[in-house]
């Protein structure tokens, strides 16, 4: 399990997935700088998630998965990400987008979590107008609300830990009991990214010498 930091030091050596689910409204932006404050080290890759609602009705798979690239895609969300890729730039962070679509925020916010072994997700505290506030269950009543937070602190595999935040500060917690699987296809894919990176920065490096 991994604990925020004390008195404010940074947690050292830590290489556990992080991830941040993000929405349109502040609760996400919270979210995201007490994860920087609190969990998240320069150079480290954290994860930003966000669910697409799928139209009822829809043809549906077995389990939320990412949406294949494509411009559209990249347009819809290229003002929603932008804040939080220009806040772990100016705080040198990686950062890796998703973005899942189904018909129920909760789900699949824990089955992405199961299925690459994330460790620690942070989320906003509900509030209204944004995604982890109300009619995430599409086809519900119209009047219908869920607690997206808690529905996914009660449902998130039990190697993950689950901050939800309001305001800056932990709103409730709910703790990982066992390590996460030691084999993530997202962990891979974020090593290739760093190792990518770093190469980069250093053909940079040797070119401005």
């Amino acid at each position: 399990m991994l604990l925020p930091k004390e008195n404010g030091d940074k947690k050292e050596g830590t290489n556990a997935l992080i991830a941040v689910a993000i929405d349109k409204d502040k609760g996400s932006q919270h979210a995201m700088k007490w994860a920087f404050d609190n969990l998240l080290q320069k150079g480290q890759t954290v994860v930003l998630i966000h669910v697409k609602l799928r139209p009822p009705g829809s043809l549906s798979s077995s389990a939320s998965l990412p949406l294949p690239n494509s411009r559209q895609l990249d347009s819809q969300a290229r003002d929603l990400f932008l804040p939080f890729r220009c806040f772990c730039t100016r705080k040198d962070i990686n950062c890796k987008d998703i973005i899942l679509e189904d018909t129920d925020v909760g789900k699949a916010l824990i089955e992405y979590t199961t299925q690459t072994a994330i460790e620690v997700l942070v989320l906003g505290s509900s509030s209204k107008g944004g995604f982890l506030s109300n009619k995430e269950i599409v086809g519900r009543s119209r009047f219908s609300k869920t607690d997206i937070p808690g529905v996914v602190s009660k449902g998130a595999p039990d190697f993950c830990t689950v901050y939800v935040i309001s305001k800056n500060k932990i709103s409730s917690m709910r703790s990982a009991s066992r390590p996460a699987p030691s084999i993530s296809p997202l962990r891979n894919q974020i090593m290739i990214m760093s190792s990518s990176l770093l190469i980069l920065t250093l053909l940079v490096v040797r070119l401005a010498a």
